[in-house]
């Protein structure tokens, strides 16, 4: 007795065609790199944008957006708009972070920042005594804040 498949048949072309298209709207981090013409020196911009083009959506929503050609600039630009855009669709709560920080305060930062984060400012939140707590409502206050601003005035006050 054989159970029959209640799935639509797709062709082989139809296939192919399917993977022709969604692999010409996906972006890898290297063929991103290589299409704006971004030099591998650019260690800080290169950062930025593995932070935040977490996925394969917003990837190809930033190509779709970038300038054809594009300069250093208006890569920069692009990245501050949907960085801005991405803090205000999807915000993690406060509690979240917390919560997180205490399992993964890498990710935690980056995911709650929206921007590349290292180790050094974990050790910098431990060695100037920054309260959470703190980093949280200064967050609350300006929503773009970035980590190593937040830090400064936490730091000096």
């Amino acid at each position: 007795m054989t159970l029959m498949n209640n799935k639509p048949s797709i062709t082989q072309a139809e296939e192919q065609a399917t993977m022709t298209t969604s692999s010409q709207l996906t972006w890898t981090f290297e063929e991103l790199f290589v299409d704006c013409d971004i030099n591998k020196k650019a260690l800080q911009l290169i950062a930025d944008i593995k932070s935040l083009l977490v996925t394969d959506e917003l990837r190809t929503e930033f190509m779709v957006r970038v300038p054809f050609d594009p300069t250093g600039h208006d890569v920069n630009n692009l990245l501050r708009k949907m960085r801005e855009e991405q803090l205000l669709i999807n915000p993690m709560s406060g509690e979240s972070f917390l919560d997180m920080y205490l399992l993964n305060p890498l990710q935690a930062l980056k995911e709650y920042f929206k921007h590349s984060v290292v180790p050094v400012h974990i050790e910098r939140i431990q060695k100037w005594g920054i309260d959470l707590r703190e980093l949280v409502k200064l967050k609350q206050s300006d929503n773009n804040i970035h980590l190593n601003c937040a830090l400064q005035k936490l730091y000096l006050n």
